[in-house]
């Protein structure tokens, strides 16, 4: 299988845009002056290991993405990650069926469940959330995340964040707020996904990142600063340039698709390994024969034809696995059948990024 009723028709999708893309939007969350809660959190782990599941554009309600669920589950994962993006829109109902795990008693599909890491769980903002406007991602999917106290979820109080620990800073961003413009016309007018001035006040005065930081730099964010094959949003790699003069690891969605690129930069820039994991759980893109910025070098994308019964022409689904142990990182790129398709390590040594291996 690939689809269920959540995607299957176009008219569906353009009924539900249009009736909850018309309005104001849900006001950007920040965290509060003076709360001890400022968005920074302490990686926590066992055994010497912080392990990490990410996963973009997973909420989706397919077969797939359930799949991709269990996986992650086995994965044992002390924090999840989601890069954003609940279809069609975000609505109340699509965030409780495909991202809650709430039935809806007018569909016979099973709902599906994000799966909470042992220490927290995180969700990025995505353009589908704001075609409703952001307000079941704030107000329904925020709420049912962070980090885990007492054995609950304790909320993710913003759309930004940042993990870390002596080694890493895993730093999460909001890339979709301003992803929308003016209904329809943001689909020929693309806004730019810059980062909210609030935002950078966060970076500058609490993240605070220094050149002599020796820890190694991890962004995550929904839309593409570079790519191979679609759009690019470079805005918001120009306004962290101030922060990251050294080569990061960037993990993103979007794209429906999985690439490994090799270090690239926009002009005026932070420069970046870029990771598209965009393949959760929509049907994935297939590389085209012909890529649209052949200066961007992917090192490895899976080109494998997904077999399904609707005779569509895709790739496989899958996500990311993320191990972390002192200054070194490891991740593995898993498919929907648990095949690692490939991995690679890093070493952060005095805040500079170095391969140690890959493996295809």
């Amino acid at each position: 299988m690939v689809t269920t009723p959540a995607i299957t028709c176009l008219t569906d999708w353009i009924w539900e845009y249009l009736f909850h893309r018309i309005g104001r939007r849900h006001p950007f969350q920040v965290y509060a002056n003076g709360n001890p809660d400022q968005g920074v959190y302490k990686l926590e782990g066992d055994n010497g290991e912080t392990r990490i599941a990410l996963a973009g554009d997973w909420a989706t309600g397919t077969d797939e993405a359930e799949s991709v669920s269990k996986l992650m589950i086995s994965f044992k994962p002390h924090y999840s990650i989601h890069l954003g993006d609940v279809y069609y829109v975000g609505s109340p109902h699509e965030v409780d069926e495909n991202f809650l795990g709430i039935k809806n008693p007018r569909n016979s599909y099973e709902p599906c469940l994000w799966p909470n890491g042992s220490y927290g769980s995180f969700a990025l903002n995505g353009n589908h959330e704001m075609y409703a406007r952001g307000f079941a991602y704030f107000d329904r999917i925020l709420p049912a995340l962070g980090l885990m106290l007492h054995g609950k979820p304790s909320g993710q109080k913003a759309s930004f964040f940042c993990l870390e620990n002596e080694y890493w800073r895993i730093i999460g961003l909001d890339t979709a707020y301003d992803s929308i413009g003016w209904p329809l016309l943001e689909y020929f007018v693309r806004p730019a996904c810059a980062l909210r001035p609030e935002q950078i006040t966060w970076l500058r005065e609490i993240v605070r990142p220094r050149d002599d930081d020796p820890r190694g730099i991890i962004l995550l964010s929904h839309h593409q600063c570079y790519s191979r094959y679609d759009n690019w949003y470079p805005q918001q790699a120009k306004q962290l340039a101030e922060f990251f003069p050294r080569p990061v690891l960037w993990f993103w969605g979007h794209e429906h698709r999985m690439a490994i690129y090799e270090e690239y930069g926009v002009r005026g820039g932070v420069r970046a390994f870029g990771r598209c994991i965009g393949h959760g759980g929509m049907p994935v893109d297939l590389p085209p024969a012909k890529p649209k910025h052949a200066q961007c070098i992917v090192e490895f994308t899976d080109r494998r034809h997904y077999a399904n019964d609707e005779n569509l022409t895709i790739g496989f689904n899958g996500f990311a696995k993320m191990s972390l142990r002192d200054n070194r990182t490891t991740i593995q790129y898993v498919d929907v059948h648990g095949a690692t398709i490939f991995s690679e390590s890093w070493l952060c040594e005095d805040g500079k990024l170095r391969r140690l291996k890959k493996a295809q």
